[in-house]
């Protein structure tokens, strides 16, 4: 639920400025590549102090579920959800394709949801897989926030139980790079090129 709930805020934040910047102004693609870098610019440690000093006196339930971890996870996620839109928008020549649908009368909502958003849709996947299997892996944000998820389990279960704990481990490595690589041939059978090994 925490990475489908990442996906769906990252790509609701990053797709329309994603495709602002490759249509309308192409200067901003230089400056959203540097501002989704910012997050790992910054400790994980710094990022969740600030957040918990802001929000523990304003809305305290916030911090409190377990959801509160999504939007460190989508602002983790960034440099890989706008780099795989970017990439997509670009293979497929959004401004062109734009252009063209708005000489034959297409509305502006028309062009997003019948020309843009069918053809990124291999992007919007890799998008995906990347981020869940950050949010599959990340341990520093659930760890500092003590919420219980996949990675805290992990290592609580691993000193408890220290052959089944690895062997546990090693299951989900095998589950993500299964994820990963179903990804990248569904990418490839989209006819999106992806240079892998081992994939």
């Amino acid at each position: 639920m925490l990475a489908l709930a990442t996906v769906a805020l990252t790509l609701a934040l990053l797709l329309p400025l994603a495709v602002l910047a490759e249509v309308r102004a192409p200067r901003l693609r230089g400056v959203l590549s540097a501002v989704t870098l910012l997050p790992w610019v910054v400790p994980p440690i710094a990022l969740v102090v600030g957040v918990a000093a802001t929000f523990r006196p304003v809305a305290p339930w916030f911090l409190s579920s377990t959801f509160a971890l999504v939007p460190f996870y989508a602002i983790w996620a960034m440099p890989f959800t706008y780099r795989a839109l970017d990439a997509g928008l670009r293979s497929i020549g959004a401004r062109t394709l734009v252009e063209a649908a708005q000489s034959l009368g297409a509305s502006t909502p028309r062009v997003l949801l019948r020309v843009l958003l069918p053809n990124l849709v291999p992007s919007m996947v890799a998008a995906g897989g990347l981020t869940t299997a950050l949010v599959l892996g990340e341990f520093a944000f659930a760890s500092l926030l003590l919420k219980d998820t996949l990675p805290t389990y992990l290592v609580v279960y691993q000193k408890q139980e220290a052959q089944a704990g690895m062997a546990l481990a090693l299951t989900v490595l095998v589950l993500t790079a299964v994820l990963l690589g179903t990804v990248v041939r569904l990418l490839r059978r989209r006819g999106l090129g992806v240079s892998t090994t081992g994939l």
